[in-house]
């Protein structure tokens, strides 16, 4: 179905999109120079570095300060940036890495950790932090999980440590002050769970005549407002896992959807579509634009990357809250991915390479990516330079740290997900019970599950 959320792929599209004619486009290269270095021939020791990014303004921008900043304090080093739209990345990236001709750094995305680092095209950073006195624990521990491959099991969040992390991204839920308060309701928090999330989006969407959902009189056909939108990637695995439930097993080898606490939250998901109709279907949301961001849902559980666009591009009072708890009684947990930075095994300057990743993911750095999202180095997150911006409850984004998971738990995932996704349309299209649509899933992916990461 259409995506109900701005998802972070779209973002990135967006924002390769609104980059034309801004600080870096296309495949430029920009080497940023020093101060006082006009005019200077490079000596026989300078070191040229080349950092590999797709095109995401904030970012480029981001890297081209911070470059700056590091020329100035190790004047041997050049560090340029090459850069190319999302969809020409990471096919131009892979063809690079397969001719043995790799920049020397790049960003990771959770989507093509676990095979690059299964190709071996990464460096091993182990040997990078010894004895310099690195301490991982200064980072939160999912963005480091989020950097290790364990190439006998194809999974991601043990194992090797490939890279190190920049920013993350979360899952939160976004609510719309100014509807919470033409209706009288107290906004969310903490303290909520699956049922008060339900019953809020009841009392928040409304007919074209202003009847309430559940209220006799109610037009499903005549919707003006919903109370929520969370169907998409992200919202339906976090709420599968708070009930306790999974998608897949931990080691990759088993489907685990049909089993009972699985198949209840997909009845549940389902019927705020169908039966509540407090979340907008897929005819619903065809040519709508974002639903929340025109205010036309109340609330929707979506990503932290949303931050700073909404806060840019949003006319009401908005803020933040932890996505609800389930009912079963179970701690809270998200999802939660990373921005990784990795140097590729065939650089030809390792030891440079090692210098400028540590520093980027150190505080050096992280004065600048905290302007890109959440920064993955504690003390960054949880300064004021960071948590001074709006929402106002700003902090969820950086506490979701302590309690997310991946949603790439390793090599497979791209495979199995693609049938997953592809499947589920028959619910949201009210095409199929969720228990039918689920075991057709299950079905057609376990031979992937079931087939040795070494045959893939």
């Amino acid at each position: 179905m259409a995506s109900s959320q701005l998802s972070r792929r779209d973002f990135l599209r967006l924002g390769a999109s609104v980059t034309a004619g801004a600080l870096i486009t296309g495949c430029a290269s920009v080497a940023p120079q020093p101060a006082g270095s006009a005019g200077r021939a490079p000596s026989a020791e300078m070191v040229e570095l080349s950092f590999d990014m797709y095109n995401f303004d904030p970012w480029l921008r981001a890297l081209n300060d911070m470059f700056a900043d590091y020329m100035e304090t190790h004047p041997g080093v050049t560090v340029k940036v090459e850069s190319a739209p999302w969809e020409e990345f990471w096919p131009r990236q892979e063809a690079r890495l397969a001719a043995g001709t790799p920049p020397d750094l790049s960003i990771g995305d959770p989507g093509y950790f676990g095979r690059y680092a299964h190709k071996g095209y990464y460096l091993a950073m182990e040997p990078c932090i010894e004895g310099k006195g690195v301490d991982l624990g200064q980072w939160f521990e999912s963005t480091i999980n989020d950097a290790r491959y364990d190439s006998a099991t194809g999974i991601v969040g043990q194992g090797t440590l490939y890279g190190m992390p920049a920013t993350f991204v979360g899952t939160v839920l976004y609510y719309n002050e100014n509807l919470f308060d033409a209706a009288g309701l107290a906004y969310p928090d903490d303290t909520w769970d699956r049922d008060d999330l339900l019953q809020a989006a009841l009392a928040l969407t409304l007919d074209a005549s202003g009847n309430r959902a559940g209220d006799p009189g109610f037009d499903p056909e005549d919707i003006a407002q919903w109370g929520i939108s969370m169907i998409g990637s992200y919202p339906i695995a976090v709420t599968v896992w708070n009930n306790g439930g999974e998608l897949i097993s931990a080691d990759q080898t088993e489907c685990r959807l049909t089993e009972p606490q699985t198949v209840e939250m997909f009845e549940w998901l389902a019927a705020l579509l169908h039966k509540h109709h407090v979340n907008p279907t897929p005819a619903q949301l065809e040519g709508l634009p974002n639903p929340f961001q025109v205010g036309k849902v109340a609330m929707t559980m979506d990503g932290t990357w949303n931050l700073d666009y909404f806060a840019n591009n949003t006319e009401f009072n908005w803020d933040i809250a932890p996505v609800p708890l389930g009912t079963a009684g179970l701690d809270r947990v998200t999802y939660g991915g990373t921005n990784t930075l990795h140097i590729f095994k065939a650089t030809a300057h390792p030891e440079a390479a090692c210098d400028l990743i540590l520093w980027m993911a150190g505080p050096g750095g992280m004065a600048h990516f905290m302007k890109t999202g959440t920064p993955a180095l504690i003390e960054a997150a949880r300064s004021d330079a960071y948590l001074s911006g709006p929402p106002e409850h700003r902090e969820v984004a950086v506490e979701l740290g302590n309690y997310s998971r991946t949603y790439y738990p390793g090599l497979k995932s791209d495979r199995w997900k693609e049938i997953y996704n592809a499947e589920l349309e028959a619910l949201w299209l009210n095409k199929a019970p969720a228990a039918a649509v689920l075991q057709t899933i299950c079905d057609k992916i376990t031979p992937i599950l079931q087939t040795p990461i070494d045959e893939l």
